[in-house]
């Protein structure tokens, strides 16, 4: 058995990176054991909301966040035949935040970010070709070990490594909830859909009775995203024959010709909504998909992930800095990160669906009325916005952790 390690992170995503740069700054040593031979390139996710880059800045990552990202302040409801409903301004938030905005990055990137910055501190240390393969608890210590079989003895194990984590089902978690029957499909492409939709905005959600879709702006090209019904195969659903219809049909609603789109990335996965049963067991902790997994309207899955390693960092260092009870430390995160989970994320994420797809006209009216009033009355907008953001629930969620915590050394 290795000489025991002070943290250890099961997963090098965008949450497992920002967990372990949050805590090297802290001063504590840890250790990053990621499957793959590299850092992922997949970008499944690429929003981040202003409570994120506010810990981003914490960081120290916002300066190369900002190079490589792509500023949004404004965006859209719209529907699919009838244009743009809403258009709604973060930056009515700029007396609340610096950060009145959406920056538009994947993941892909903001992981090398992380990386770059990991490099500066000795006590940081990413292991590559290294899965945790399952964990053990062992009250004061836990046991991670690897896909080798090798085993490392850790004061702290922090579950970062996804949806099929080995960490959360070492315990046998449960992680009730439901598979959607649609997949959905991402799809990149250069194709400059201001062309067409003059009054586009750079993130945009598109409602339609019969068929969504939802348009992000990125540095490199626009994101599309829609659903693909129960019925039809994911191996049609991804040949460029099957896009290339999807999104010429997008622009035939608008009066527009047949265009050759010009396709840079597609991908097509399952959608969850699920939430383990614990978050945190004595010194090993859950955080992003381990713990929870949404749809991705809205952008809350990777944001809420961070969050989850915020929690999860705070309590780390409550323990080891300040010498708070680890257990009850550890049941703090569990509880408050469980709780937002369902009562904002999970809540959220699914009225979010329903209304991108409602077939029920009188209701499809009712929410678009809502939706122009916000245009006319500034304070309601701004609560509007601090809701979709995630500012208030990521601001009482990360307060009510550190109070807790705090409660616990005084």
């Amino acid at each position: 058995m290795s000489d025991r390690k002070q943290v250890v992170i099961a997963g090098a995503g965008p949450v497992g990176m920002a967990a372990a740069l949050k805590l090297a700054k802290a001063g504590l040593d840890v250790t990053i054991f990621e499957m793959g031979d590299d850092l992922s390139v997949d970008s499944k996710a690429s929003t981040f909301h202003i409570p994120t880059l506010e810990l981003c800045e914490e960081l120290g990552l916002m300066d190369d966040m900002l190079e490589q990202g792509l500023v949004v302040p404004l965006f859209q409801q719209r529907d699919r035949k009838g244009g743009v409903i809403a258009q709604l301004d973060l930056s009515l938030l700029k007396d609340e935040t610096k950060y009145p905005y959406r920056l538009q990055l994947e993941q892909s990137k903001f992981t090398r970010i992380v990386r770059k910055h990991l490099e500066q501190y000795p006590n940081a240390h990413l292991v590559y070709g290294s899965g945790v393969a399952s964990a053990e608890d062992h009250t004061d210590y836990a046991v991670a070990i690897l896909n080798d079989g090798t085993r490392v003895e850790c004061d702290w194990l922090i579950g970062c490594d996804g949806a099929n984590s080995m960490v959360r089902q070492s315990f046998g978690f449960e992680f009730p909830g439901e598979t959607f029957a649609e997949r959905f499909l991402v799809m990149s492409t250069t194709f400059e859909f201001r062309d067409v939709m003059k009054d586009l905005a750079e993130v945009a959600y598109i409602t339609d009775p019969d068929e969504w879709m939802v348009l992000l702006k990125t540095p490199d090209h626009w994101r599309c995203l829609m659903a693909v019904g129960p019925e039809e195969a994911d191996d049609y659903a991804v040949t460029d024959e099957r896009i290339q219809e999807r999104l010429n049909g997008v622009l035939a609603d608008l009066g527009h010709e047949h265009v050759d789109f010009p396709l840079v990335g597609k991908s097509i996965y399952r959608v969850n909504q699920r939430v383990a049963k614990n978050f945190a067991i004595n010194r090993i902790l859950l955080a992003g998909d381990s713990a929870h997994m949404n749809n991705p309207l809205g952008g809350f899955g990777m944001n809420s992930g961070f969050h989850d390693a915020w929690s999860a960092g705070d309590v780390i260092e409550a323990v080891e800095l300040r010498g708070a009870d680890a257990q009850k430390a550890a049941q703090i995160h569990g509880v408050v990160r469980s709780e937002v989970c369902h009562s904002y994320v999970q809540a959220n994420t699914k009225k979010n669906f329903k209304d991108m797809q409602e077939k029920d006209e009188s209701a499809r009216q009712a929410r678009n009325d809502m939706l122009r009033a916000l245009q006319d009355d500034v304070e309601a907008q701004k609560a509007y916005l601090r809701g979709t953001s995630m500012l208030t629930s990521a601001h009482e969620a990360i307060a009510r952790v550190r109070s807790e915590l705090a409660a616990l050394t005084a």
